[in-house]
Protein backbone atom coordinates (compact mmCIF):
# COMPACT_ATOMS: atom_id res chain seq x y z
CA UNK A 1 0.00 0.00 0.00
CA UNK A 2 1.49 3.24 -0.88
CA UNK A 3 1.92 6.05 1.69
CA UNK A 4 -0.90 8.25 0.43
CA UNK A 5 -3.22 5.33 0.98
CA UNK A 6 -2.01 4.23 4.32
CA UNK A 7 -2.13 7.98 5.58
CA UNK A 8 -5.89 7.80 4.20
CA UNK A 9 -7.21 4.67 5.91
CA UNK A 10 -5.32 6.23 9.68
CA UNK A 11 -7.21 9.40 9.67
CA UNK A 12 -10.25 7.87 8.38
CA UNK A 13 -9.49 5.29 11.78
CA UNK A 14 -9.02 8.05 13.97
CA UNK A 15 -12.46 9.46 12.49
CA UNK A 16 -14.79 6.08 13.42
CA UNK A 17 -12.96 5.18 16.43
CA UNK A 18 -13.29 7.73 19.47
CA UNK A 19 -10.56 8.36 21.93
CA UNK A 20 -10.80 6.36 25.32
CA UNK A 21 -12.43 9.09 27.98
CA UNK A 22 -10.81 8.42 31.54
CA UNK A 23 -11.96 7.74 34.42
CA UNK A 24 -11.70 9.48 37.91
CA UNK A 25 -10.06 7.77 40.71
CA UNK A 26 -9.93 9.21 43.96
CA UNK A 27 -9.27 12.97 44.15
CA UNK A 28 -9.48 13.23 40.11
CA UNK A 29 -12.16 15.26 38.82
CA UNK A 30 -14.89 13.27 36.68
CA UNK A 31 -14.97 14.20 32.84
CA UNK A 32 -18.05 16.37 32.30
CA UNK A 33 -19.31 14.75 29.97
CA UNK A 34 -20.28 11.45 32.33
CA UNK A 35 -23.37 11.71 34.28
CA UNK A 36 -22.79 13.65 37.49
CA UNK A 37 -21.41 11.59 39.94
CA UNK A 38 -21.61 14.30 42.89
CA UNK A 39 -24.22 17.07 43.73
CA UNK A 40 -24.65 19.50 45.91
CA UNK A 41 -27.00 18.29 48.83
CA UNK A 42 -28.89 21.09 49.46
CA UNK A 43 -31.23 23.07 47.67
CA UNK A 44 -34.86 25.22 47.51
CA UNK A 45 -33.51 28.13 50.21
CA UNK A 46 -30.07 29.15 50.79
CA UNK A 47 -27.00 27.82 52.55
CA UNK A 48 -23.88 28.44 54.31
CA UNK A 49 -21.66 26.87 56.65
CA UNK A 50 -18.14 27.35 58.01
CA UNK A 51 -14.69 25.79 57.49
CA UNK A 52 -14.43 24.02 61.43
CA UNK A 53 -16.27 22.10 63.69
CA UNK A 54 -15.93 21.56 67.23
CA UNK A 55 -14.00 18.24 68.31
CA UNK A 56 -13.95 16.55 65.14
CA UNK A 57 -13.90 16.47 60.73
CA UNK A 58 -17.72 17.34 60.28
CA UNK A 59 -19.82 20.41 58.63
CA UNK A 60 -23.07 22.22 59.81
CA UNK A 61 -25.21 23.36 57.37
CA UNK A 62 -27.32 26.52 57.85
CA UNK A 63 -30.95 27.25 55.82
CA UNK A 64 -33.83 26.18 58.09
CA UNK A 65 -36.23 24.00 55.92
CA UNK A 66 -33.28 23.45 52.87
CA UNK A 67 -34.07 20.52 51.19
CA UNK A 68 -31.64 17.88 51.71
CA UNK A 69 -30.55 16.03 48.40
CA UNK A 70 -28.43 12.35 48.40
CA UNK A 71 -24.50 13.75 47.44
CA UNK A 72 -24.02 10.42 45.16
CA UNK A 73 -25.51 7.47 44.39
CA UNK A 74 -26.27 4.55 47.37
CA UNK A 75 -28.24 2.44 49.90
CA UNK A 76 -29.86 4.23 52.42
CA UNK A 77 -28.24 2.57 55.87
CA UNK A 78 -29.71 3.71 59.64
CA UNK A 79 -32.52 5.86 59.60
CA UNK A 80 -34.09 7.20 62.60
CA UNK A 81 -37.58 8.93 62.18
CA UNK A 82 -38.04 9.76 66.11
CA UNK A 83 -36.02 12.18 68.08
CA UNK A 84 -35.32 10.44 71.39
CA UNK A 85 -33.07 13.07 72.78
CA UNK A 86 -33.33 14.15 76.04
CA UNK A 87 -31.87 16.98 77.41
CA UNK A 88 -31.27 15.70 80.94
CA UNK A 89 -29.57 12.69 79.59
CA UNK A 90 -28.09 13.98 76.76
CA UNK A 91 -27.05 10.49 75.46
CA UNK A 92 -24.81 10.70 72.44
CA UNK A 93 -26.19 8.65 70.97
CA UNK A 94 -29.26 10.37 70.62
CA UNK A 95 -27.55 14.28 70.17
CA UNK A 96 -28.84 14.14 66.39
CA UNK A 97 -32.16 13.71 66.48
CA UNK A 98 -33.64 12.39 63.04
CA UNK A 99 -31.18 11.22 60.94
CA UNK A 100 -30.56 9.13 57.76
CA UNK A 101 -27.32 7.40 56.98
CA UNK A 102 -25.97 7.11 53.00
CA UNK A 103 -24.30 4.43 52.50
CA UNK A 104 -22.21 5.65 49.27
CA UNK A 105 -21.59 3.42 46.15
CA UNK A 106 -17.71 5.73 46.87
CA UNK A 107 -17.14 3.20 49.97
CA UNK A 108 -17.93 6.70 52.14
CA UNK A 109 -20.67 6.90 54.89
CA UNK A 110 -22.69 9.90 54.64
CA UNK A 111 -24.55 11.08 58.02
CA UNK A 112 -27.03 13.72 58.01
CA UNK A 113 -28.56 14.82 61.48
CA UNK A 114 -30.74 16.97 62.85
CA UNK A 115 -33.17 16.74 60.38
CA UNK A 116 -36.57 18.11 60.77
CA UNK A 117 -38.48 15.65 58.47
CA UNK A 118 -36.71 12.04 56.82
CA UNK A 119 -38.56 11.10 53.36
CA UNK A 120 -36.47 7.41 52.94
CA UNK A 121 -36.59 4.28 53.94
CA UNK A 122 -33.43 1.78 55.65
CA UNK A 123 -32.25 -0.44 52.38
CA UNK A 124 -33.92 2.45 50.07
CA UNK A 125 -31.71 2.76 46.62
CA UNK A 126 -31.10 6.24 46.20
CA UNK A 127 -29.52 8.45 43.16
CA UNK A 128 -27.33 11.37 43.42
CA UNK A 129 -29.66 14.15 43.78
CA UNK A 130 -32.37 12.25 45.36
CA UNK A 131 -34.31 14.25 47.79
CA UNK A 132 -34.20 12.55 51.14
CA UNK A 133 -34.82 14.89 54.25
CA UNK A 134 -35.75 18.68 55.33
CA UNK A 135 -33.22 20.49 57.70
CA UNK A 136 -34.56 20.81 60.78
CA UNK A 137 -33.68 21.34 64.49
CA UNK A 138 -34.11 17.66 66.04
CA UNK A 139 -32.16 16.26 69.03
CA UNK A 140 -29.72 18.88 70.84
CA UNK A 141 -30.31 21.43 67.83
CA UNK A 142 -33.53 22.22 69.46
CA UNK A 143 -30.98 23.97 72.20
CA UNK A 144 -28.89 25.86 69.65
CA UNK A 145 -29.80 26.53 65.94
CA UNK A 146 -31.99 24.76 62.93
CA UNK A 147 -28.72 23.21 60.65
CA UNK A 148 -28.12 20.14 59.48
CA UNK A 149 -24.94 17.97 60.16
CA UNK A 150 -22.69 16.18 57.52
CA UNK A 151 -20.45 13.45 58.61
CA UNK A 152 -18.36 11.71 56.22
CA UNK A 153 -16.37 8.88 57.27
CA UNK A 154 -15.56 4.87 56.10
CA UNK A 155 -18.38 2.76 56.39
CA UNK A 156 -18.32 0.33 59.74
CA UNK A 157 -19.57 -3.11 60.10
CA UNK A 158 -21.51 -2.22 63.42
CA UNK A 159 -23.71 0.30 64.60
CA UNK A 160 -21.34 3.14 66.37
CA UNK A 161 -21.36 7.04 66.76
CA UNK A 162 -18.12 8.40 66.80
CA UNK A 163 -17.13 7.82 63.72
CA UNK A 164 -20.57 8.31 61.98
CA UNK A 165 -20.15 12.05 63.03
CA UNK A 166 -17.07 12.42 60.68
CA UNK A 167 -13.67 11.93 59.88
CA UNK A 168 -12.85 13.58 57.21
CA UNK A 169 -13.41 17.89 56.59
CA UNK A 170 -16.68 17.48 54.47
CA UNK A 171 -16.83 21.54 53.43
CA UNK A 172 -13.90 21.02 51.18
CA UNK A 173 -16.03 18.68 48.72
CA UNK A 174 -19.11 20.93 49.46
CA UNK A 175 -17.52 23.75 48.03
CA UNK A 176 -16.37 21.64 44.96
CA UNK A 177 -19.97 20.23 44.05
CA UNK A 178 -21.68 23.81 44.62
CA UNK A 179 -19.26 24.97 41.66
CA UNK A 180 -19.96 21.64 39.84
CA UNK A 181 -16.72 20.43 40.30
CA UNK A 182 -16.86 16.28 40.62
CA UNK A 183 -14.79 15.60 43.21
CA UNK A 184 -14.51 12.61 45.12
CA UNK A 185 -14.20 11.82 49.13
CA UNK A 186 -12.89 8.36 48.69
CA UNK A 187 -9.11 8.70 48.37
CA UNK A 188 -9.48 10.46 51.56
CA UNK A 189 -11.22 8.05 53.44
CA UNK A 190 -8.92 5.75 52.38
CA UNK A 191 -5.95 7.52 54.24
CA UNK A 192 -7.76 7.97 56.97
CA UNK A 193 -8.19 3.86 57.41
CA UNK A 194 -4.47 3.32 56.84
CA UNK A 195 -3.92 5.86 59.67
CA UNK A 196 -6.53 4.17 61.94
CA UNK A 197 -7.65 0.67 60.93
CA UNK A 198 -9.03 -0.52 63.92
CA UNK A 199 -11.72 2.92 64.17
CA UNK A 200 -14.39 0.99 63.90
CA UNK A 201 -13.67 -1.71 66.64
CA UNK A 202 -12.64 0.96 69.21
CA UNK A 203 -15.76 3.19 67.86
CA UNK A 204 -17.97 0.41 68.39
CA UNK A 205 -16.76 -0.62 72.24
CA UNK A 206 -17.51 3.04 72.93
CA UNK A 207 -21.05 3.21 71.88
CA UNK A 208 -21.96 -0.03 74.07
CA UNK A 209 -20.23 1.49 77.06
CA UNK A 210 -21.68 4.62 76.51
CA UNK A 211 -25.68 2.65 76.03
CA UNK A 212 -24.64 1.31 79.18
CA UNK A 213 -24.17 4.36 81.09
CA UNK A 214 -26.83 6.30 79.46
CA UNK A 215 -29.32 3.44 80.72
CA UNK A 216 -28.11 3.71 84.20
CA UNK A 217 -28.97 7.20 84.45
CA UNK A 218 -31.97 6.88 83.19
CA UNK A 219 -33.04 4.84 86.03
Amino acid sequence: MGLRKRTAVIVALSVLIPAATAHAEGDEPIQQSESPKYVFPFSRVPVRYARDHLDYPATDVYGCYAKVHAPTAGTIGQVRRKDKWIESVDAPGTRGGLTITLLGDDGVRYYFSHLGRVKVRMGQRVEAGHWIGVMGSSGNARRTQCHTHIGMSRICPNAEFRLLQGEIWPWRYLDAWRKGVQLSPRKEKNEVIRTSPNACFEATADARADAVNARRNSD
